[in-house]
């Protein structure tokens, strides 16, 4: 008798554990949602996954040196000052709040998920002058993807599958070499009005998923930029979420969202499906005025190497 009951709780315990993990597995496959299924990209110069303790740090030091020499500037980049005391600590940034971002969370601007510029939108000029040059793009693109090229792309760390990535600004430096073969697109890149390309969270890269690829929900190291991705190829299977809100790229046709959002990407195409590709450019959130802008790029300028 006892023997009976020893198995039966043994099975029963086995089944639930199995029933667990099954589910588990289940829920992984259909959304993933937590900060901490994300893998961080293992490069020691990140700033959002490695350094943002001491990049905001030096922005604190910094802040401070720009009120000693120009005394006016408090007036106008008050809310700076403010939103600096707020980041305490990885773990206070890490909640479950709608946009909260990693390194540096500037108070009192109106956030969106994702943005659909039209006519008189702060993005639209910048939009137009991107949509418009697209053929540029693509044959910079095609060019930079040779075989002989590929020294030069950088693979991200992904869950599964495959993301790389060139870099033309990398956490706002120039990437000289990248930049010499990409002239016409850095070119027209420089002419954008909102384009961030002078603090450590300006980027301007083209992005490849191949399919399988899941990037993890996230949330961006800032709520001041817009993200804007310029579809180059594009595939129906692979998704883009943000904030509960899936969109999908199209060719030729720009798709922006605030990145301090949580976020993640799932490529469930095929083979022949091919990847997913784009050119992605930080914009500045056009609620930041002019000078809160210069503020923030001596506050969180690269460090010269």
């Amino acid at each position: 008798m006892f023997e009976h009951l020893l198995i039966v709780t043994v099975t029963t315990f086995l089944c639930s554990l199995f029933i667990y993990y099954l589910l588990k597995g289940i829920s992984r496959d259909t959304e993933v949602t937590n900060d901490s299924d994300f893998s961080s990209c293992i490069n020691p110069n990140c700033v959002r996954c490695t350094l943002y303790r001491q990049v905001t740090e030096r922005a604190c030091e910094r802040y401070k040196q720009l009120c000693k020499f120009q005394t006016e500037i408090q007036r106008s980049t008050h809310r700076i000052e403010e939103s600096l005391h707020v980041q305490k600590s990885h773990g206070e940034i890490l909640n479950n709040s709608a946009t909260n971002p990693l390194v540096f969370n500037l108070k009192d601007l109106k956030l969106e998920a994702v943005y659909s510029p039209h006519s008189g939108h702060p993005f639209a000029e910048d939009v137009r002058l991107i949509e418009s040059n697209k053929e540029i793009f693509f044959s910079d693109f095609l060019f930079v993807s040779k075989p002989k090229y590929e020294h030069l792309w950088t693979k991200n760390n992904t869950p599964n599958g495959q993301w790389r990535v060139f870099h033309l600004i990398n956490q706002g430096r120039v990437v000289q070499n990248n930049v010499a073969i990409c002239e016409k697109t850095f070119g027209i890149i420089r002419k954008l009005q909102n384009i961030m390309n002078r603090n450590v969270f300006g980027n301007v890269l083209f992005s490849v998923i191949q399919p399988g690829t899941i990037i993890s929900t996230h949330r961006g190291p800032t709520n001041i930029r817009i993200r804007c991705h310029l579809g180059i190829k594009t595939v129906d299977e692979c998704i883009l979420t943000v904030s509960g809100t899936r969109s999908q790229w199209q060719v030729g046709k720009c798709l922006l969202f605030n990145d301090s959002f949580a976020h993640g990407v799932r490529h469930q195409g095929s083979e022949e499906d091919g990847p997913r590709c784009v050119l992605i450019v930080d914009l500045w959130h056009p609620d930041i005025s002019p000078q809160e802008r210069n503020a923030i790029d001596f506050m969180f300028s690269p460090d010269k190497k």
